[in-house]
């Protein structure tokens, strides 16, 4: 199969754009406003490494870095990342939140989602050369962990049969 290039930063800002549209749209699904207020939290932390990408990109583009995927470079896990992104998206996302009637389904996409971030954000820092670039890499990974915790955690105050596989017992 042929693997497209892509600039690595390119990508990583089309993920968090991605993910900013999936958690402002998924505010908007439900009444609780402690809930809302977790997915605007959320899609405030995708503008924050959006601009992160964006900020190393014009770095490296100064450095004459190499950014780009290269087919080499890519394991197959990557591309598939790659090709079909971070987040559902366009009418796939519309389609996926009109679909969901609870807070459970909406954080299980969400998890979904930021488990891919974690895994790829996690791979890119092993592949970056640059050892500053590595280090954002791995910082966002590890905000990406903290957004599965926070994720699970409203995840566990809605759906109890979550909570009980999460915590081994019901309350």
């Amino acid at each position: 199969m042929a693997k497209a290039e892509m600039s690595i930063f390119d990508f990583a800002v089309k993920a968090e754009r991605d993910g900013i549209a999936f958690y402002t749209k998924a505010s908007k699904k439900f009444n609780d406003a402690e809930l809302r207020n977790l997915f605007l939290k959320l899609a405030k932390e995708e503008v924050k490494h959006m601009e992160t990408f964006l900020g190393i990109k014009a770095k490296a583009e100064k450095k004459g870095a190499d950014q780009i995927f290269r087919s080499d470079r890519v394991s197959d896990y990557l591309d598939t990342i790659i090709r079909e992104g971070l987040f559902p998206k366009g009418d796939s996302m519309v389609k996926r939140l009109e679909k969901v009637n609870d807070v459970g389904s909406a954080c299980a996409i969400a998890m979904e989602a930021e488990k891919n971030a974690i895994l790829l954000y996690s791979e890119l820092a092993k592949l970056a050369k640059d050892k500053e670039q590595r280090k954002i890499f791995e910082d966002i990974a590890k905000e990406e962990r903290s957004h599965i915790v926070m994720v699970g955690s409203a995840r566990a105050d809605y759906d109890p049969a979550y909570a009980a596989m999460r915590f081994g017992r019901f309350f």
